[in-house]
């Protein structure tokens, strides 16, 4: 076993356990326990990806030869984040209202644990890749971040949706751009 993958072991751990509360979320709709809501079942989709993306992208740092403490706790930070920002998309016990209105009433801090992975993304591409602040990934962060505070201030229906569609592009248009193919050889991030 190498470096790369014994610390892979405890992302994998944090990852995993971010995936079982989306999926036990499903899990507990489709049984019945919980209403459905459409625009939290898009977060849910949106979450998984972020987190699906997490885990592609940790390729990335398979030819570090060299891991200091304070890295190692950067890269325990992002799975720790979308693992609370999954447990707090579901209610803790069955709850009056979808799941819609669980959302609605637990905004705040679902997305501002999603902000804070958006800064935890720049950390990550900084401090563990060591690419810098490149324009158009700076640019999509900040672009993030500010629709995310919209997002965790703002109570319209109608705007988390709007917002909610252009994370999801923005999304999917990130990862194609930057992460979508990998290649087994170490190779320069582009």
């Amino acid at each position: 076993m190498n470096l790369f993958e014994f610390l892979l072991i405890f992302v994998s751990i944090l990852l995993g356990l971010g995936i079982t509360e989306l999926l036990s979320g499903v899990v507990r709709i489709l049984r019945g326990e919980l209403p459905a809501g459409r625009l939290h079942t898009l977060w849910i989709l949106i979450v998984f990806l972020v987190q699906g993306q997490l885990a592609w992208g940790l390729w990335l740092l398979r030819s570090m030869d060299e891991w200091r403490y304070p890295e190692f706790l950067l890269l325990l930070s992002g799975p720790i984040l979308l693992y609370m920002a999954a447990a707090v998309l579901f209610p803790a016990a069955a709850s009056s209202g979808d799941l819609d209105t669980h959302l609605m009433r637990r905004r705040r801090a679902f997305f501002l644990l999603m902000l804070s992975y958006v800064c935890f993304t720049a950390l990550f591409e900084f401090f563990l890749l060591d690419n810098g602040l490149e324009l158009v990934p700076t640019a999509f962060r900040l672009i993030a971040a500010a629709l995310l505070a919209a997002l965790a201030i703002s109570d319209g229906r109608r705007l988390h949706w709007v917002l909610a569609l252009a994370v999801l592009a923005s999304q999917l248009w990130f990862t194609y751009a930057y992460t979508f193919v990998l290649a087994a050889s170490p190779a320069v991030h582009q």
